[in-house]
C-alpha cells in the first residue's frame, strides 16, 4: 500500500497522482553508455567507472519509485524516501500558491519543478515532476472544489 493511500482521512479521496519524469534516467544512463567502453579498454579502473555509473542510474530508479506526489481533496501530499522518509502535507485550505519553473528543456519535454507556497509549511520545490502544469492544474481544482463544499 502506498502511503497516501494511507495517509487518507474518512471520506477522503486521491484527485491526481504525479510522477517523477524519466529525465532523471538520462544521465546517468549517459554516464553507463560512457563507461562501458571505458571499462573493456581500462580494466579495472574503467571497470570502477562502470560500476559507479550503474550505481548512479540505481539510485535514480530507487528514488523515482520511492516518491509520491499527490492531491487529494483535502491536502498536497509529497513523500520521498523509503526506510528514511521526507513527507509534505499540505492541507488545500493553507496552500496560498503553486509556482511552477521550467526551463526550456523542460517546456519541451514537460518536466519542471513545482513549489507550493502556504501557511505552516516551508516552500519546498517537488523536483523533476512529470506534467508540472497539470499538478498545479489538479491543485487549483482540488482547492476550488474544497471552497464550494465548505
Amino acid at each position: 500500500m502506498s502511503y497516501v493511500s494511507d495517509s487518507l482521512g474518512p471520506g477522503e479521496t486521491i484527485v491526481h497522482e504525479a510522477t517523477i519524469h524519466w529525465v532523471v534516467y538520462v544521465w546517468p544512463l549517459v554516464a553507463v553508455i560512457v563507461a562501458l567502453p571505458v571499462a573493456w579498454g581500462f580494466w579495472p579502473w574503467g571497470g570502477l567507472a562502470l560500476a559507479a555509473a550503474v550505481l548512479w542510474l540505481a539510485v535514480a530508479w530507487f528514488l523515482s519509485r520511492t516518491t509520491e506526489l499527490a492531491v487529494t481533496s483535502r491536502k498536497v501530499v509529497a513523500k520521498w524516501g523509503f526506510i528514511a522518509r521526507s513527507t509534505i502535507e499540505q492541507r488545500l485550505e493553507k496552500v496560498d500558491s503553486v509556482a511552477v519553473d521550467q526551463t526550456f528543456l523542460g517546456r519541451v519535454l514537460d518536466f519542471g519543478n513545482v513549489t507550493v507556497h502556504g501557511t505552516g509549511i516551508n516552500a519546498t520545490p517537488i523536483k523533476m515532476i512529470a506534467d508540472p502544469l497539470a499538478f498545479r492544474r489538479k491543485v487549483e481544482q482540488a482547492i476550488e472544489a474544497r471552497r464550494d463544499v465548505g
